[in-house]
């Protein structure tokens, strides 16, 4: 074959070659930062092993190819033919399962996620993943912070008070100190708010003789934005991990984990308000993307090829 004739099946090796290692690399590198999520990708990682024999069947299948080109070998233009096909047959294959996990993946890592919400108290694993995640994409909870209080974690919050009472019995003077220690949770101060609510609730319709416009007066002034939602009262909180709060956060501890309160200390804390679930979808919605453009080059490219190398091995035989 003359140097002009093999340009284009060069070519087209070529760029079997090129979206073979991006291919590859893209599979790699979805691995090596999603793995530590745990099942979170779980689909998307497992296709992505795929993707990497996919990867290995188009770089053998490249460089063979251009091998057969240039030595006008008509019996190594029959194996790169089947290689071309393999490579063609599966890349069509990933496509539409990339297509399959992407119209399913929003159900999946909602799912995911929020069992690893449900274990956050006794599973160190789903600790790290929830930490991680909200932490990396500044979100909290599923689909927004108020999802962490089905979760009803248990904060402690130790409250000192100390007495101290002087007694003077003629010249003699004794001095008590008496402390007290009062540990709450963030369970309780949820119940006492809400009795505290309720109490005002049944205030507020005993009191027959205010106008109108005081009332209206008094509702615009107590209702409020808290966390990014209008009207929540300040006294209903929320506990969730550390990982849902900012920096500037207050946080309490027990033995084992850091959390924080949504109204630590009767203010609202720094914490993130969106939901994890809108960067849970993306993602997997961009790796999906990802492999399906990959794959269709190199399916239309392995097709390609296909005939270049059966005409090469036909023409010299």
């Amino acid at each position: 074959m003359e140097i002009k004739g093999r340009i284009f099946p060069l070519s087209i090796m070529g760029l079997v070659l090129l979206f073979s290692i991006i291919h590859l690399g893209v599979s790699i590198g979805i691995i090596g930062s999603f793995r530590k999520y745990g099942d979170f990708f779980r689909p998307q990682i497992g296709l992505c092993g795929f993707n990497i024999a996919i990867s290995i069947f188009g770089l053998v299948t490249s460089i063979v190819g251009a091998f057969s080109i240039m030595t006008d070998s008509p019996k190594i233009g029959k194996v790169v033919f089947g290689l071309a096909g393999a490579v063609g047959i599966m890349a069509i294959a990933s496509l539409v399962t990339a297509i399959i996990i992407n119209a399913k993946s929003l159900g999946f890592v909602s799912t995911r996620f929020m069992s690893s919400m449900n274990a956050y108290a006794s599973d160190s694993d789903a600790q790290d993943r929830i930490d991680m995640f909200q932490t990396k994409y500044e979100c909290c909870g599923s689909h927004t912070w108020l999802d962490w209080a089905n979760v009803k974690l248990v904060a402690p919050s130790n409250t000192t008070t100390t007495t101290v009472t002087t007694t003077t019995t003629g010249t003699m003077t004794s001095t008590t100190t008496t402390t007290t220690t009062t540990t709450t949770t963030a369970a309780a101060a949820v119940k006492n708010a809400k009795r505290n609510v309720d109490a005002v609730s049944n205030n507020f319709h005993q009191q027959d003789s205010v106008s109108l416009t005081n009332l209206v007066r008094q509702k615009r002034q107590t209702v409020g934005t808290y966390g990014d939602i209008y009207g929540l009262p300040l006294s209903y909180g929320v506990t969730f991990p550390y990982s849902c709060c900012t920096s500037e956060a207050t946080t309490v501890s027990d033995a084992t984990i850091t959390y924080c309160v949504s109204n630590q200390n009767n203010a609202v804390n720094h914490f993130y308000t969106d939901g994890c679930l809108k960067s849970l979808d993306t993602i997997a919605g961009n790796q999906a993307m990802g492999f399906g453009i990959i794959n269709s080059f190199l399916a239309v490219l392995a097709f390609v090829a296909m005939p270049i190398v059966w005409n090469s091995s036909t023409t010299f035989v």
